[in-house]
């Protein structure tokens, strides 16, 4: 790296370019600004500029194409994409035509700074800007920002990948942003939700069969893996695959060639395979449920989404978003009131986006009148619940002591997970209800909703003094 560095921003924005300047710049780093296209082209042609900061936005051009053309033009920038339209699909295309980051407005700087400073000296293999997502989502969150930075770089690859979420947070979008970005996108996507398909076919569904090879096949049937050919294939919950089975799916990794059931002829296999787990295939190795030299072949990309309760910034974006996609419920696009938005941001998500998703359609249908409010919410979520206001800390705190515990006993084989939650999380209940009454029992079985019995058991079971 180069003891002086040179950096050139590009923003239509005034303020932003001396934000920016005066932000940055210091007694290594000097920062040139221009909101003229023209004479940043001769700035890049005559300086040695180490950093160009393009907004997406310009009055006259777009910052994405820009970046792709002059990455094969200057080939020793390094270039940083901003805006703040930090949606999926400006942060894939930005990787994707060469950028080696990118930035959401308003800015941080001094991770900007160190970015520049980090990434200074290196290079990246060039790529087109593609189609338009059918896939676009809005996000605030740093975790969603590093994902689709990963998705720009690993789309036009064949590796394979394993996402990795809870159930609703959005695997399949995923796959499908990977596949609309990858060379394979004007070839087949196949999705497959391993937990539908039945044990005693799921063979056959998978890799086909060959007429007469078991009772009831009475044609040749071609299986999932050869529909996908030339394309990509999405294994929804790998972990339902039966352990017989995966086997098979990693001589298709390995040799990329398949049988069918009955059948000794060998079908050579082109396609790329992202699988997506709600589960801990790790732990499910230890239980010898899962093969380890699956894992580690499907597991080359890992990417693990966050839950709805641990992005909640997103969650205006995507209540717009699911309002606009269900508009023709109601004819036309509602919008959010502000006392069901507080709602909304107050509860959990168990459910994730999924559960987002259904609550908005129902809310639409609800509705009365142009905007939705919190009594045309789904009842779990519009009731005034008390533990509302601890909603993120608390929940977040007990979903990990859950998985802790079924982990535990997993191992163990004690089978004890529901007595053991249940010991963990009520003890402090009936410490601070005795507390409370100044440790009076039948007031603090009143309370409780349980007879003196039933509340000396409990004393006795927790311990409690």
């Amino acid at each position: 790296m180069n003891e002086f560095l040179k950096v050139l921003v590009i923003d239509d924005e005034e303020n932003i370019l001396w934000l920016l300047k005066e932000g940055l710049e210091n007694d290594f780093i000097e920062v040139l600004t221009t909101t003229n296209i023209e004479q940043a082209a001769n700035i890049l042609e005559r300086e040695h500029i180490d950093v160009c900061l393009v907004d997406i936005f310009l009055d006259n051009a777009n910052g994405i194409e820009l970046v792709d053309r002059w990455k094969k033009t200057y080939a020793g920038v390094n270039f940083i994409i901003m805006t703040a339209q930090n949606t999926s699909s400006n942060v894939i295309n930005s990787i994707n035509a060469g950028a080696l980051d990118f930035f959401p407005k308003p800015f941080d700087l001094e991770k900007l700074r160190n970015k520049i400073l980090e990434i200074c000296k290196k290079t990246e293999s060039e790529s087109t800007v593609g189609k338009e997502f059918v896939y676009d989502f809005q996000t605030s969150s740093q975790k969603m920002l590093d994902i689709y930075k990963l998705i720009g770089r690993i789309a036009k690859t064949n590796i394979n990948v394993l996402i990795q979420g809870e159930t609703g947070t959005g695997k399949e979008v995923l796959a499908r942003m990977i596949y609309e970005k990858s060379n394979r996108s004007d070839k087949p996507f196949v999705a497959i939700n391993m937990p539908a398909i039945p044990d005693e076919l799921m063979e056959s569904e998978l890799f086909g069969h060959v007429k007469g090879s078991f009772t009831g096949s009475v044609s040749d049937k071609t299986g999932k893996f050869e529909q996908a050919n030339g394309g990509t294939i999405f294994l929804d919950e790998i972990s339902e695959l039966n352990y017989s089975l995966q086997s098979k799916l990693l001589r298709i990794l390995q040799e990329r060639e398949l049988n069918r059931l009955g059948s000794n002829k060998t079908i050579k296999l082109d396609l790329r395979i992202i699988a997506a787990t709600n589960k801990n295939l790790e732990n499910l190795i230890k239980q010898e449920k899962f093969r380890e030299d699956l894992y580690y072949r499907l597991n080359v990309v890992s990417m693990d989404i966050p839950p709805l309760r641990e992005r909640k910034e997103d969650i205006p974006f995507l209540v717009n978003h699911f309002l606009k996609k269900y508009r023709d419920l109601k004819g036309e696009v509602l919008s959010i009131g502000e006392d069901a938005m507080e709602k909304i941001k107050k509860y959990t998500w168990p459910g994730n986006i999924r559960e987002l998703e259904n609550a908005i359609q129902s809310s639409i249908i609800q509705s009365s009148g142009s905007v939705i409010t919190a009594d045309d919410l789904p009842q779990k979520i519009s009731k005034n619940n008390v533990l509302n206001g601890y909603s993120d800390s608390l929940f977040s705190q007990l979903y990990k002591l859950a998985q802790d515990i079924i982990d535990a006993e997993n191992l163990s084989q004690k089978n004890m997970a529901f007595d053991e939650f249940c010991r963990i999380t009520l003890k402090p209940l009936f410490e601070a209800t005795l507390m409370e009454t100044d440790g009076n029992k039948s007031l603090a079985a009143k309370i409780l909703g349980i007879n003196r019995n039933t509340l000396r058991k409990k004393i006795k079971e927790l311990n409690i003094e």
